[in-house]
């Protein structure tokens, strides 16, 4: 067979089999733009693009909670005000439009970096493999790119997979872009962590796999990179700890760094992108890549970088613990398994031989060329409208969040504490100015555990007096109209529904309070249209937030 090294002889493809893999490649590429350009708006996205650009305008960064009546004036460690950047000033530059097209291009950018290791490590007939391996890839990596600053971690891991392949090619320059790497991700994204660790763990499986090729074990122990030495040994080890070191150099220093590793240990069973990877269609293209994984690190004859595999497998051992890791591994199969891949199926040709033989037909050829250019095209017109109304914008799905209680509040003036369900603070942080929220996505950035606990509590439906929650304080509320808690609140605690559609209902404690809900019959009923359809993402913010 031959080799499959970079820079490997291989013959010239025929000019069929150069056309349906040029269509293949495009359709591959059409699926990427299809999975990033999904335009669904993060619960978190509000508040991410409001502290963005208020850190634009101001240059000074809050080091105390204002939001909030829970919790205000608690300590706020704000440890993505890099990426709220980012998105602050995309959101200033063109709205929501902005959003959309940055996270695409985060997105394929990571994409693009991962695909290119794995084709760099392959001549030219197996690289088929590597574009198939990233259809399926692509589906679960998108899942990590909603518009929010968990989509410049995806990127710098590919980043930092990259630059620890040049360093095992012996290209040593590149040990010196570890460090501002890690200090552009600290002040970025907590996901630092995780890089930090796979330095060490590339560094223990690289020096393991030297100590056994200079004891007389090289024959068991191959690698496609250069022969190994103590000078990469020695290389990885100092920029592990020069780059961990780096993550000092934020806002918060140690402290930063000691609260990211409590709020990562800290169990989140509520959050359910927090919860264990369960076997279910939704998560399909993880476990398939999970699989393709471990079947080609264990049957290929490639020379095998131990550190490519010890990285996947920390990544794959996260992405079961919890489901927002599943697309980190998966950019790190994407890099480091298709050769293996290739590999693989080469060793078993002879049995596929009649379906290749069908394949070299040129009237195969030329239809497999056509059904490729036109799933292109079908993905691209699914693209700008499946699921989508406005496709070059962020959307507000009306079934997911409040648009239309929101919209009643501003209507009769309702202000004061309100009381929030947690997917729902970050967005009235930007819509209802004039009031502070109880909770929202920040968490355990600036509120006490106890009192995230007792508004899980809360929403659970446990009575008012043993949640720990001073619903004594609050003005008005809103919360789904199913949520066991909103029961709660109306038959134990007196609470008033004063608006109610088919997802949410707006309480309040004393109808009195809010001279405009006098002489309406209550509650107000938003009907079926409440929740239909999907809004646009708003264009600014409103105007008190920005003075």
């Amino acid at each position: 067979m031959p080799s499959t090294e970079t820079g490997s002889a291989s013959a010239p493809a025929a000019p069929g089999a150069s056309a349906w893999r040029r269509a293949f490649c495009l359709c591959v590429l059409c699926l990427a733009i299809f999975q990033f350009s999904e335009n669904t708006a993060d619960p978190d996205l509000w508040a991410h693009v409001l502290f963005g650009r208020q850190f634009l305008q101001t240059g000074a960064l809050m080091q105390t909670d204002p939001y909030s009546w829970t919790a205000n004036g608690h300590a706020w460690i704000n440890h993505e005000v890099l990426a709220e950047a980012a998105l602050g000033l995309a959101h200033r530059w063109w709205g929501g439009t902005g959003l959309l097209l940055l996270k695409m291009a985060v997105g394929l950018l990571t994409f693009g970096l991962a695909l290119s290791m794995a084709l760099r490590s392959m001549n030219q007939s197996a690289r088929p493999m590597a574009w198939a391996f990233g259809a399926l890839a692509v589906v679960e990596i998108s899942f990590g790119f909603a518009a929010r600053p968990q989509i410049f971690t995806a990127l710098a891991l590919a980043v930092q997979l990259w630059i620890l392949q040049q360093i095992h090619r012996g290209r040593w320059q590149w040990v010196l872009a570890l460090p501002p790497l890690f200090v552009f991700w600290i002040n970025t994204h907590g996901g630092v962590l995780a890089g930090a660790l796979l330095l060490f763990v590339a560094a223990a499986a690289t020096t393991a796999q030297w100590l056994f090729q200079t004891h007389g074990a090289a024959a068991l122990v191959s690698t496609p990179d250069q022969k190994l030495s103590v000078r990469v040994v020695v290389i990885l080890w100092i920029s592990a700890a020069v780059a961990t070191a780096s993550l000092l150099v934020n806002p918060w220093g140690a402290g930063l760094v000691r609260w990211l590793i409590g709020s990562v240990l800290w169990l989140r069973p509520e959050i359910a992108e927090w919860n264990s990877t369960v076997l279910a269609w939704d998560h399909a293209a993880f476990f398939c890549c999970a699989l393709l994984a471990v079947v080609a690190f264990l049957c290929s004859r490639r020379p095998r970088s131990w550190w490519q595999i010890a990285v996947t497998a920390v990544l794959g051992l996260m992405a079961f613990r919890s489901v927002r890791h599943t697309p980190l591994f998966c950019i790190a199969a994407l890099a480091f398994v298709p050769p293996h891949l290739a590999d693989v199926l080469q060793r078993f040709r002879a049995h596929f031989w009649r379906w290749e033989e069908l394949g070299q037909r040129p009237g195969v050829k030329k239809t497999l060329t056509t059904i490729l250019w036109l799933a292109s095209i079908g993905i691209l017109a699914a693209t700008f409208t499946l699921h989508k109304e406005r496709a070059w914008t962020m959307e507000v799905p009306r079934r997911q969040y409040p648009v239309s209680a929101v919209q009643f509040i501003h209507e009769h003036g309702l202000r004061g504490n309100l009381l929030v369900f947690f997917d729902w603070g970050e967005m009235c942080i930007w819509e209802l100015p004039d009031s502070r929220v109880s909770l929202d996505g920040r968490l355990d950035t600036c509120y006490p555990r106890d009192l995230i606990d007792a508004h899980w509590k809360f929403y659970n439906g446990e009575p008012a007096a043993e949640t720990g929650l001073d619903l004594g304080r609050a003005d008005f509320a809103l919360l789904p109209a199913n949520l066991a808690g909103t029961l709660t609140l109306v038959k134990q605690s007196g609470w008033v529904p004063v608006y109610l559609d088919g997802l949410a209902v707006v309480l309040v404690k004393n109808p009195n309070q809010f001279p405009k809900l006098n002489g309406l019959t209550l509650p107000v009923q938003g009907g079926p249209p409440a929740i239909q359809g999907r809004a646009p993402f708003p264009a600014s913010p409103p105007p008190a937030h920005l003075e």
